[in-house]
Parts: C-alpha cells; structure tokens; sequence
C-alpha cells in the first residue's frame, strides 16, 4: 500500500514532462515547511487549461485525500455528448457546466474542463481550486493527439486556436485565487503525515523540555498525569509546542486542561486503548465500533512474536477503513518494536518518539531526530535500517538516503526472525555490533533483499582499506577479533600489509609499532596492556572515537583516528551495494 507521501509523487509524476524536474524540486523543498491541513468538507477542484491531465491526476488526487472521485466532463457526457454539444450550442453547455457542478455534494474531489475556471469563477469562491499546471507544448501536442476534444476556434489552424485561448484564459485566470499544484499537495499531507509527539521526562524543566523537543522536530508535547506532577506549570511548555495532556492514573489539573491543543482520556479528543497482550485483527477491530466526529484513535499493542508483527499493519489498516486514515494511530510495544513502529508510522496521525537515548515513554520508541529526518525531502522510495545494540550515536541514519531506521536491539535479539519478518518491508540493512557474524554464514555488514533472500557483503572491507591506506603502515597489529578485525584481515591481504591479530587475553604487557583499536567504546582496556610509543588507529568515530582516542592516550599511545575514512567508504560502498536491492 502506497502511503500518502508516496502518493503524491506520482502525482508530480504525471504533470507536464516539461515542468515535472521544477515542480518536484520545489515539493521535496517544501516538505520542511507544512501547512495546516484541509478542512474534511472542503471540495478540491482540478482546474485549468485544456489538455492539463486534470482527468488524469483526478484518481490519485482523490486517492490521496480519501474523497470520492467526480470528473464533471463524465457527468456531462452521460447528457449529450460534449463534442457536439458545445458546437452546436455552446452557451446551453456552459449553462448545464454551471447547473452540474453546483448540485454537487461537498467533500469531493471534482476535475472540470479547460473552460471552467475562466468561465464560472464565481462558483469557486466556496470550493479550493487547484490549478494543474501545463506548458503551450505539451498542450499543443496533447491535443494534437487527441481528435475527440471539441474545436474551440475551429475557423483557426490548432497552433493559432491554442494560442489565442492560452492567451484569453490566462488573462481570466489571474483574476481568481487558486492555490498551485505543489503547494496543494504539501498542504494535502499536513493532515496525512504524523505529528510527532515527544512524552515530557519525569522531574524535566517543561519550557526547557519542550524547546529542545521541538528543535529536534517534535510538535506536540505529550504531558502524562502519571509521570509529572500535578502542581507543575506548564504555560511555558504550551508556549513552545502544542500539549497533548494525557489522563493516566491521577487526575488532571484544570490548569492543564485549559493548556491542551489535544487530550487523551475517557470523552476527550484522543481515545486510546492499551492492550495488555497481541490481539488478532479482527478483535482489535471489535474494540473500536464507533469513534465520535473528530476525535483520534490511538490503539497500542505489544508487539508479541516478530513473526506476527504484520498483523499490526493490517489492524492498522482495517482502522483506517472504518474511520478515516487521519484519525488512526496504531502503536507496538516491546524490545524489538522499532522497526514495526517506523512502519506504522507512515500511516498513523500521530508518532509517538524519544527524545533522546536517556529515556523513553515506552520501550520501542525511536529519536524523534530519526522520525523527523524520514519526511525531509528528497527522499528514496526504498526503506533500509541499521541493525545494533547501542547504536544511538550512529551516524548512518545521517548519511543514508531516507526513509533509514536506527533499529537499537538487545544483544540477544532473535536478528534471524526479524530479518525474516521485516523482508516484505525493508531494502537492505547495515549490521554492526552485535550481529555482524549473525545475519550470515561468515561475518557480514550489509544485506540486502533479493527474490530469493537477503544476500550480504562486508562493505567493512573498504572501511579497513581505506584506514590503512591511510595509516600507511606495511605492518599492524589488531587488537580484538571480532567483526572488524575480519574485515582488517581481508584488507591487509588485498593490500599487501602484515597483519597480526591481538584478542584480548593476548593483548598484555607492552604493544609497541602500528596497532588497530577493534574494541567498542564501552569495553575497557585489557589489565596491563601499555602502548607506550605505539601509533594506535582508532576505527570508532564521534563520541566513542573520543572515549577510545582518550583510553589509548592513558595508555601511552598515540591515536590516529580514523573511523570517519572507515565510515564513509563504507557507507559507499553499502549505497552501491542496495542499488541491486529487488522492489
């Protein structure tokens, strides 16, 4: 299932050839700017010059908005055919133009002829009109093309009719208000894509809370009568990002009430359920019968076996039938959630995230830094991930085309069932520590999928290239044996460099010469091993290069980091290597 975002490219996809590379920049620009989204009565009309696409794009207009579909020219021609029609009584067509459209209901979508909008503004003034943009060539060739369309200068060549009407109509367009194509569709999506919600942490200042929430991309601020308490003041807070104010457990102070933009709880403005075990669709379904006009839906499960975690989506699915897509949340709980999590999320109104790796409103939440980057443009079609434990200060989600999620696990994670039940949805994956040696039969970091399975590669071979390339050494020493070292290996053969390995019950006493640090940031050095005099290359980069630069230093050697000429040539490397991905 196509989500909105996906649906509104290929709307961008079948304007004008000619215009198509302006307008699509100028959308993936405006992503970062949404509007207010479109009031659910309001009807959409296509309009514009003949031979736009305006019929063309009406489906997948419609699609995106959930609104049933009217072309007005098909609701004309079932009267009298338009060709003959309009050549033997134009003004009787226009009239019956007129009269057809304004018995139409509200809460269409409607895509009128060429004529309409110079001829009948007045009856756009209640209505959002949304011009298709086309160019005088690609009309020209259209109609060239397409003989059952009426002659509206008939006593002119086609290339003289078309520009003169070009030239009458523009002239009558720019009198009445109509909002551009792109603008539209961004404005479309304010109501389709999640606003992300950030859960304020237990004893946090709230303005300052919310202003780091909202710098990282949150917009709306989650207050739990649970988790803060009553007497706290949130003024500051609702100053910064609209509150969502949760009813958990005790009661709500009014003061926080009158704050609210939203409120969860029995007879409020979000109703939610929380399960206490997996349900089958079928019965989540039942507990949701009815929801009152213009409240939200928020349901959340555990996610259960990884195998059935699918059964989410269709839950989610079969909500968003009953009640509109816009109004449903579906959430999962649990230790390997996340990736199901970033799922649903493409679909869901709201996107519950953490703000940052210190603390979580529920286990399987992602950063809210991640969820945000997913809807920056320009994005990739194809969903890929990163696979680890203590993965949070991974740059990888940076540096990788969206939509790319930073899927933190347990050491012990069942890696093969996941792999296994996220194959419908995922491209590929990078792996790291712990599951490199893991996710195939010898120690891999990259998989993607294929008709027949994930296939994988070690992109970490460039990485280790690449560092002792520029180490220069003709002779080093690995300290630790694990996927990395590995990857050093098959590198220092390709290269012609001298490798020694190091494991860790080894590594005592005093190293000396060119040495590789393998281990993670967190694991401590061996007792009694010192490097003093020894070059020491530090593979990690960011936050852990620094912890490991530092540790070495104690030690007596000297570092040279270069994890980031590690990380870039292998994020490279992995690019190349998911561009064979099957869709």
């Amino acid at each position: 299932m196509s989500s909105p975002l996906d649906i509104a490219r290929q709307v961008l996809a079948q304007v004008d050839p000619a215009l198509r590379s302006e307008l699509t920049q100028r959308f993936e620009a405006g992503l970062r700017a949404w509007a207010q989204p479109l009031p659910a009565a309001t009807t959409v009309v296509l309009v514009g010059h003949r031979a736009a696409g305006k019929s063309t794009l009406l489906p997948l207009v419609a699609r995106l908005l959930g609104r049933p579909a009217v072309d007005l020219d098909e609701l004309l021609e079932h009267q009298r055919p338009i060709r003959a029609w309009y050549r033997a009584d134009p003004a009787g067509f226009r009239w019956a133009e007129r009269a057809t459209f304004a018995e139409l209901p509200s809460g269409l979508t409607v895509a009128v002829g060429g004529g309409f909008l110079s001829n009948h503004p007045d009856l756009l003034g209640a209505v959002l009109p949304v011009l298709v943009p086309v160019s005088t060539a690609t009309q020209l060739e259209r109609l060239r093309g397409d003989t059952e369309r009426p002659r509206l200068r008939p006593e002119l060549s086609l290339d003289d009719e078309v520009r003169a009407m070009w030239a009458e109509r523009e002239l009558l367009h720019r009198h009445t208000a109509t909002l551009e194509l792109v603008d539209f569709l961004t404005r479309a999506l304010a109501g389709r894509r999640p606003r992300r919600v950030v859960t304020l942490a237990p004893g946090a200042d709230p303005t300052r809370f919310a202003r780091r929430a909202r710098a990282a991309g949150a917009e709306l601020l989650e207050v739990r009568s649970d988790l803060t308490d009553a007497a706290t003041v949130l003024d500051g807070a609702a100053l910064t990002l609209p509150l969502l104010v949760a009813h958990r457990g005790p009661l709500v102070p009014a003061a926080w009430s009158r704050l609210a933009a939203l409120e969860d709880g029995a007879g409020r403005s979000v109703r939610s359920f929380h399960a206490e075990a997996p349900l089958r669709p079928a019965e989540a379904l039942s507990l949701w019968s009815e929801l009152p006009e213009g409240a939200l839906l928020k349901h959340v499960e555990p996610l259960g076996a990884v195998a059935d975690g699918g059964r989410l989506l269709d839950t989610q699915r079969l909500l968003g039938e009953r009640f509109g897509t816009e109004r449903v949340t579906v959430l999962a709980t649990g230790p390997l959630a996340l990736p199901f999590r970033a799922l649903l999320a493409r679909r869901n109104a709201l996107d519950y995230c953490a703000l940052d790796g210190d603390w979580s409103a529920a286990v399987g939440q992602r950063l809210v830094t991640d969820a945000a980057r997913e809807w920056r443009g320009p994005a990739d079609d194809r969903r890929r991930g990163l696979l680890g434990s203590g993965v949070q200060a991974s740059r990888s989600p940076m540096i990788h085309a969206q939509p790319f999620d930073r899927i933190d696990l347990p050491p012990d994670a069942p890696v093969g069932e996941l792999l296994a039940a996220l194959a419908p949805h995922y491209q590929g994956f990078s792996v790291t520590s712990p599951f490199k040696k893991r996710v195939a039969a010898q120690t891999a970091n990259t998989l993607r999928r294929s008709a027949t399975g994930w296939e994988h590669t070690n992109t970490d071979v460039d990485g280790a290239k690449a560092a002792l390339t520029a180490c220069g050494a003709r002779a080093v020493t690995v300290l630790g044996d694990g996927g990395a070292a590995d990857a050093l290996r098959l590198a220092a053969a390709a290269l012609g460099v001298e490798l020694t390995v190091c494991t860790r019950r080894r590594a005592t006493g005093a190293l000396a010469g060119h040495l590789v640090w393998t281990w993670p940031a967190h694991v401590e050095a061996p007792p009694g091993l010192s490097l003093v005099g020894a070059r020491v290359v530090v593979i990690a980069y960011g936050a852990a290069g620094r912890v490991v630069a530092q540790r070495i230093t104690a030690l007596g050697g000297e570092p040279v980091r270069l994890g980031a000429r590690w990380f870039i040539a292998q994020a490279r490397a992995q690019r190349e290597f998911w561009k064979g991905a099957s869709r």
